[in-house]
């Protein structure tokens, strides 16, 4: 299956799988950051299944400006916008946002912003320092996981 895929993405599909099904304690944030960083991984698998021409994942210039993708028969329009993606899930309902603003194709990355709009689209507030702090600490658990 991912034979078909650029090396490049086949490349960022591995270590995001190795990352995402890696094991940690949960902390009150890291189950969302988890599902989140899941929704990366199947879109971005998706993304590169069906557009693989888009291959410029450092200015995206070959990537198409709007689009449908569907990962586990869940339907997500997307539209680029800077140098990412944003994703919104269309069907089922609710709407989910998948904002992969920048350095898409890394889909183990997170950030607050990220993470702050996945959270928003849930239904869920969560402050600047608080998405910070989480993300600050699933970062130091993937590192110490690493080791």
């Amino acid at each position: 299956m991912l034979s078909a895929f650029p090396s490049h993405a086949e490349k960022m599909l591995n270590n995001c799988y190795n990352i995402l099904f890696g094991r940690w304690n949960l902390s009150i944030h890291s189950s969302k950051i988890h599902e989140f960083l899941n929704l990366q991984y199947q879109l971005f698998s998706a993304f590169s299944q069906c557009y693989p021409q888009a291959n410029d994942f450092t200015s995206l210039l070959n990537f198409p400006r709007s689009g449908v993708v569907v990962a586990d028969s869940q339907r997500w329009s997307f539209v680029k916008h800077g140098l990412g993606l944003r994703f919104v899930r269309e069907h089922p309902v609710p709407q989910l946002v998948v904002d992969m603003h920048d350095q898409f194709g890394d889909c183990a990355k997170v950030d607050w912003w990220r993470l702050t709009l996945f959270l928003e689209s849930m239904g869920t507030t969560i402050e600047r320092v608080e998405a910070e702090q989480a993300v600050l600490d699933h970062n130091r658990h993937i590192q110490q996981v690493a080791r």
